[in-house]
């Protein structure tokens, strides 16, 4: 939960933090999930985001987590995929 949490800059509730959580579980544990930290990372402010555009629903957030987690972050991803994924994230890093 701490790393969802440096997305969020402590401006979520813990229930709606405790939502992101389980999506964000339920996603990284499935078997085609790219398991590398760039990708949680990556998975986990595209979540956040997702949540602060106001997907809250949980069901509707869990639906559309899972089909961008496929998409975005799947380990069957070209190396081009991979390469944009780290050239995001690390502006991200930037960011902070």
């Amino acid at each position: 939960m701490e790393g969802l949490k440096r997305f969020t800059k402590g401006d979520l509730s813990q229930s709606e933090l405790e939502v992101i959580k389980r999506v964000f579980d339920l996603a990284t544990k499935q078997s085609w999930f790219d398991d590398t930290q760039y990708s949680r990372d990556g998975f986990a402010a595209a979540l956040v985001g997702l949540f602060r555009c106001g997907m809250v629903n949980p069901t509707q957030l869990e639906r559309i987590a899972m089909f961008w987690a496929l998409s975005d972050f799947s380990q069957s991803m070209s190396n081009t995929q991979r390469a944009k994924l780290r050239s995001r994230y690390s502006r991200c890093e930037v960011e902070r």
